[in-house]
This record gives structure tokens, C-alpha cells and sequence, in this order.
């Protein structure tokens, strides 16, 4: 994850012929998958970071959780815009104020573990938070919860670049257009928060940026084909669809 760990990366930079056709290949499945998690949260409010993370990380590790976080970043800031009117201030505050001190604690860790097998950690987190997404828990969106479910996101979403399940349990009784509009103005925060500690700890550089830059057009096909099929989708078929993916990526990780 971190860049020093991989060994350099000059991104711009032609490959040798021979290995350019695996490298063709590595960016179109990483686009693929970036257009499928978009329109999964463009068109339902969920999916992006837990979808997109742990199957990027298999391609490349390098993609976790930087340039992760600038996709998600960019979709949510498109989606919030979108649907601007139905987010809720006095809700978003909270979280907000949450987010930004579990942020600097997932940034510690972070720092504290930069040394460890960031790949299995990172695992860990994903199954932790599949396993907080299939609790069919009723929590009340008040101040507290929102809070404490706002400091939970900023944890996650620094370390493993998933800001969601935390917050999405607070808020998954709201109705539709509210929830998918205030997990993104959430997510455009969150991820914006989290590249500038990553920054701050020497985790997210410029290759970060130009790796995060090759996911936006997989982000751009999302955004465009999700109000095709937004009515067609089943939402708990694509939730049970996304954590299972999830799980699964995370656990041939884990076994990496």
C-alpha cells in the first residue's frame, strides 16, 4: 500500500513491449471494476469502497487505500452535487465532527503499522466491516450514534479507504434519497480527509495521485450507466452480491 514497500512505480512511463499487454489487461480490469462499484453507489447509495478496495488490492496493492479514496472521492462529490437537496445538515454535522477525530486515529495506526503485512490488515478490516454491513441492526440516527458512527468511518475509511458500513448502519433507515445523498456528501468528506493524513504521513504522494487518476474513467462509465439501470436494480440482491464479493476478495488476500 504504501509505495516505498512495492518498489518504484514511475506512472506516465511506456513499458517495456513485453509486458505491456498484462499491464492492458491490469487497467482494464481495474476500470472494469472501478464502472461496476460506481454504478452500484450512484444508483443504490452503496457499494463503491467495499465493492472496488479489496478487488483492486488483488491486482495491485498499490491501489489501496490512496487511490481508492480519490475514486470514491470524485463519485461522491458528482452524486452529492447531484442530490444536494436532499441531504440533511443538521444530520451531517455529527457525523462530520466523528469523522474527523477517526481520522486521525486510523492515521496513527496507520503510521503505527506501516511496517507490518498491510495486505492481511487491510483483509482484516474489509471482513470486519462485510461482517458490520450484514448486522440487520435498528440504530436511531441521533447525535451520539451519529458520532460514534462518524469516528468508526474515519477509522476504516484512512486505513482500508471504506468509509461506509460504519455510518451506513447509522443511517439505513432513512428513505432512499436521503440515505444515498448523505452517504456521499459523507464519503466527499471522509475521503478528502483521509488523503490529506495520508499525506501528512508520507503515504500518499504523487504516484498515489497518478494511480488514483487512472481509476476516473472507470468512475465516469459508473455514473453514466447507473440512471440506466437504477430501476432495474434489486437492492438486496446487489447489498448481498457486494458483501459476498467483498468477503471472498478479502479472504484470498488474507491467504495471499
Amino acid at each position: 500500500m504504501k509505495a516505498e514497500q512495492h518498489g518504484p512505480r514511475r506512472v506516465g512511463v511506456a513499458p517495456p513491449p513485453s509486458v505491456a499487454p498484462a499491464l492492458n489487461l491490469m487497467l482494464a480490469l481495474e476500470t472494469a471494476i472501478v464502472a461496476v462499484a460506481s454504478m452500484l453507489q450512484a444508483s443504490t447509495g452503496m457499494g463503491m469502497a467495499l465493492f472496488a478496495a479489496p478487488l483492486l488490492a488483488l491486482i495491485d496493492p498499490m491501489l489501496v487505500p490512496g487511490p481508492t479514496l480519490c475514486a470514491v472521492m470524485v463519485l461522491s462529490i458528482v452524486v452529492a452535487w447531484r442530490e444536494r437537496v436532499a441531504i440533511d445538515r443538521h444530520m451531517l454535522a455529527p457525523a462530520i465532527v466523528g469523522l474527523c477525530v477517526g481520522t486521525a486515529i486510523g492515521t496513527a495506526l496507520f503510521a503505527l503499522l506501516v511496517d507490518w503485512h498491510l495486505a492481511r490488515i487491510f483483509a482484516i478490516l474489509i471482513l470486519g466491516a462485510v461482517l458490520l454491513s450484514a448486522f440487520n441492526v435498528h440504530v436511531r440516527a441521533g447525535k451520539s450514534a451519529l458520532l460514534l458512527g462518524g469516528a468508526a468511518s474515519g477509522v476504516l475509511g484512512t486505513m482500508a479507504g471504506v468509509h461506509g458500513p460504519p455510518i451506513a448502519l447509522v443511517l439505513q433507515h432513512e428513505p432512499p434519497e436521503r440515505l444515498r445523498a448523505m452517504l456521499c456528501a459523507f464519503f466527499a468528506v471522509g475521503c478528502a480527509i483521509s488523503i490529506l493524513a495520508l499525506a501528512s504521513i508520507g503515504v500518499f504522494n504523487v504516484t498515489a495521485v497518478g494511480l488514483g487518476l487512472k481509476l476516473l474513467p472507470g468512475v465516469a462509465i459508473g455514473l453514466v450507466v447507473a440512471p440506466i439501470v437504477a430501476g432495474r436494480i434489486d437492492r438486496r440482491r446487489a447489498r448481498m452480491a457486494v458483501l459476498a464479493i467483498s468477503a471472498l476478495s478479502a479472504l484470498a488476500l488474507l491467504l495471499h
